[in-house]
């Protein structure tokens, strides 16, 4: 048997689209020549185990990064032989055509007694290999694979959009909302974070008292909303004092900040009536919020907030795409919370797109213009 001690090697569990067979290389040389094994081999020196995971798969089959996504399931660790087997599972996006290297390839089903050691290489490992890989999640197949989903947040001097094209990331910069629906208008959801739905008295209920509840310690992330009256008013007093009258508070630093946004996008969806509530307000932090099980108290713009979220992300995001959003934020010149919440809002549009979120308040109230005046989140 090859000298296998102080050795790092990897086993890929690749299902089919429809996960009911598993792809299988038969060996032509020992170990277990003339037995089906998974695919995988050696990870070099320096080299990272995910690296190497998706290299060997490419190296063998043909299959490369834009074709699955790879999770790390599990390792083997064998002590006596200073030994280390990864196991990572994934599932093609789609039909592929097979390129072999060596060992020929060969797609299995399910039905297979994969304990028969005539047949199968190991020691009857990879039938508890299969179970486990049967039962992960894995969870972008339910979400961000298929489809075009769309999260945007402003960023100083435009908007920053954040684009899951059928599993894979795109982040862009544009002046205008319309330059968006411009280039994007086929999007199965689109999440903003901005105001839409604008109160023009104190009958008109929007979200933000149950949004602050519902995140507690964090509740100052959410920003009190003008009256519309207010946002076309011309200059800042104007606008404090126009907000008293219609809704009777004032305006915070922060809320009078974001009218010239907030002004745009009622603009745009008044001149585009085609979008109004396809188009829908969200609220990043209650998103990651609802994603972690949990509220997240550290803040994103800090290095640990940030990679906190990150991680949050990476359950449905290629890593290569999540690794690079701060240099992307450099590049787009946006601030890397901006990148962060965009991100966010994309993933959960997918989740809107499969039915998967909620509103708040449960049974929102429409605005003068017909506008939903909600947040669209994950449900629990």
């Amino acid at each position: 048997m090859e000298n296998i001690k102080g050795k790092v090697c990897n086993c890929i569990v690749v299902f089919n689209p429809a996960k009911d067979a598993i792809l299988f290389c038969k060996r032509q040389k020992d170990p277990f020549k003339g037995r089906y094994n998974f695919v995988g081999g050696k990870i070099e020196p320096g080299e990272s185990s995910e690296h190497a995971a998706y290299r060997e798969l490419q190296e063998e089959t043909g299959i490369s990064r834009k074709d699955i996504r790879l999770y790390h399931l599990m390792d083997f660790t064998y002590y006596q032989l200073d030994f280390v087997l990864e196991i990572y599972v994934g599932i093609l996006k789609h039909d592929v055509i097979l390129q072999e290297e060596v060992n020929p390839l060969e797609w299995l089903s399910l039905e297979e007694d994969y304990t028969d050691r005539n047949r199968f290489a190991g020691e009857q490992n990879i039938a508890h290999i299969i179970n486990v890989a049967l039962m992960y999640p894995l969870p972008e197949q339910s979400f961000v694979q298929k489809g075009q989903f769309i999260g945007v947040d402003g960023c100083k001097g435009g908007w920053v959009a954040a684009i899951i094209e059928d599993g894979e990331l795109q982040l862009r910069r544009y002046e205008k909302i319309r330059d968006i629906t411009d280039h994007h208008p086929g999007f199965d959801a689109f999440l903003i974070d901005m105001a839409i739905g604008l109160p023009e008295s104190e009958k008109d209920l929007r979200p933000e008292k149950e949004a602050r509840s519902l995140l507690k310690e964090r509740s100052a992330t959410v920003f009190n909303v003008p009256s519309r009256q207010a946002v076309y008013a011309k200059g800042e007093e104007l606008q404090k004092k126009t907000n008293t009258s219609v809704l009777g508070k004032s305006l915070s630093k922060q809320s009078i900040g974001i009218i010239p946004k907030i002004r745009e996008l009622d603009e745009f969806l008044d001149e585009h009536q085609e979008y109004q509530n396809l188009i829908c307000e969200s609220h990043p932090e209650l998103c990651f919020a609802r994603l972690n099980a949990d509220i997240l108290t550290s803040k994103k713009s800090g290095t640990f907030g940030f990679d906190e979220r990150l991680r949050i992300l990476s359950e449905y995001l290629l890593p290569e795409d999540i690794q690079g959003l701060r240099d992307q934020a450099k590049a787009l010149q946006c601030k890397p919370d901006d990148i962060i919440d965009a991100v966010c809002l994309a993933v959960v549009a997918a989740f809107k797109a499969k039915g998967l979120c909620e509103s708040i308040p449960e049974e929102p109230q429409k605005d003068a213009r017909g506008l939903l005046m909600q947040m669209v989140l994950p449900k629990k």
